[in-house]
């Protein structure tokens, strides 16, 4: 009895083994194919060239849908379809900052607007400006300083967040609630330094919320913020003309695109991959999130090209306006919401197509564990880690539902030089990092497909 139990033990032992080499296999076709293939990198070339700053409302965010929609149909995806829905949209014309000195020449900076900021007047608005560090200094100063001013919002990247996001969400609240908070104690407009760990003179642009009076806001480059630091050194009482010519629409018509493969098995089990198509007006926006559209999209084809019969409905979803609304995200879920779908995983992309580095889940402990049982199966190709954390702004509305949440991570050491800005073009993609995560993304949708999370 003991020999047969010993046995039967080698025997189980001996099948977990020849599974796992079989799969370590067919995970390699995966790579294989992503590697060997430029369709995600022909796709990309196409949207940063044909159809930038696609902001939400604008009529190249619709050709890049259309485009898009047309490769799905192409690749014979069994239902490729618009989800209609209706957002408020705004658009950027011009913007431009002048420092006005009684000794000098006006000196022009490099900005951009901050959506949704209202136009100023025609002649701009010309003030003296304040230098703020924080809010909380903003807030010190109070109303009977800062009223009539420009506010100037200087706090610099910390430099000692080894991990960019850590940096990015350290510096970004003076972007984001500046702007509102400024307008409270009446400054008549606001300056940011852009919002990013590189040394230039690209301005990063991004939303502010604004709750009740509106001014206009700009982002100038990091080195224009110096600058402008540098004449309040010598000027305390040295003026800005600060102008912005923008539109803000209560309502219009836009979509989501949604394409997927039925499950062979479980079908009313839906497996969502996606990311956002829209950009901000500034930029081709080729790292945030065009790679990320392409390298998700890009999972349907390999399926389809290595003949996976899927078992449960793979179905990837291009958001519309993450950027400026997060509206796409919120009308999806509305959607499957109402048609009673049952989701059963949701992965976003959203960090560039740099060098693979891990997936993050925002799920039960239980959920983390059984998708970080892949992990061996992917270390090969640079994912170190799969853990705990975050899943992203486009799928984050489905948590409620109570559907498991995932992040394709990359190395984020340069994302913030190009974020929002005009640097985020097609020539700063790395075709093989872009196959690269083609491969892991699709490595992983396959493994949780075919095992489950459990």
């Amino acid at each position: 009895m003991k020999y047969r139990l010993i046995l039967m033990l080698w025997v189980v032992f001996a099948i977990e083994i020849n599974a796992q080499n079989d799969e370590s296999v067919f995970i390699k076709e995966i790579f294989d194919n992503a590697l060997t293939n430029q369709y995600a990198y022909n796709n990309l070339e196409h949207l940063c060239k044909f159809a930038p700053g696609r902001l939400v409302g604008s009529e190249n965010s619709l050709l890049a849908v259309e485009y898009m929609k047309q490769y799905f149909e192409n690749l014979d995806v069994d239902s490729v379809y618009l989800q209609e829905f209706t957002t408020p949209v705004w658009k950027c014309d011009s913007s431009s900052v002048f420092i006005l000195s009684s000794a000098d020449k006006p000196i022009m900076l490099h900005c951009d607007a901050l959506g949704p900021s209202p136009s100023s007047q025609s002649e701009g608005i010309t003030a003296e400006v304040i230098e703020v560090k924080s809010l909380a200094e903003l807030e010190k100063l109070g109303r009977e300083v800062v009223s009539g001013k420009i506010v100037f919002f200087n706090r610099k990247w910390d430099h000692t967040f080894v991990r960019t996001f850590e940096g990015y969400g350290n510096a970004v609240d003076q972007r984001s609630r500046g702007p509102e908070k400024a307008a409270e104690y009446g400054a008549v407009a606001v300056i940011i330094r852009s919002v990013t760990n590189s040394m230039d003179h690209f301005p990063h642009t991004g939303n502010t919320h604004f709750t009740d009076k509106k001014i206009p806001a700009v982002a100038i480059g990091t080195l224009d913020a110096d600058l402008l630091s540098e004449h309040l050194i010598k000027d305390s009482k040295a003026k800005v003309r600060v102008f912005v010519d923008a539109e803000e629409i209560p309502e219009a018509k836009t979509y989501n695109l949604i394409a997927e493969f039925k499950g062979k098995e479980k079908p009313e089990e839906i497996i969502v991959i996606g990311s956002h198509i829209d950009t901000w007006f500034n930029t081709q926006g080729a790292h945030d999130d065009g790679a990320g559209v392409v390298m998700t999209s890009d999972v349907l084809r390999i399926f389809k090209e290595l003949e996976i019969e899927n078992k449960r409905t793979i179905r990837v979803v291009i958001y519309m306006d993450e950027e400026l609304y997060q509206s796409g995200g919120k009308a999806y879920a509305k959607y499957v919401k109402g048609a009673g779908e049952k989701h059963y995983l949701a992965l976003e992309s959203d960090g560039g197509a740099f060098t693979p580095s891990m997936f993050t889940v925002d799920g039960s402990v239980e959920n983390v564990r059984g998708i970080a049982r892949f992990l061996e199966y992917l270390e090969p190709y640079g994912i170190d880690k799969i853990k705990a954390g975050w899943g992203g702004v486009d799928i984050g509305p489905l948590k409620e539902m109570k559907v498991p949440l995932m992040s394709y991570g990359t190395d984020s050491q340069r994302y913030f030089d190009l974020h929002h800005s005009a640097n985020d073009t097609f020539d700063k993609i790395n075709l093989r990092e872009l196959q690269l995560g083609s491969g892991c993304i699709t490595s992983i949708i396959y493994l949780i497909d075919k095992y489950g999370i459990e």
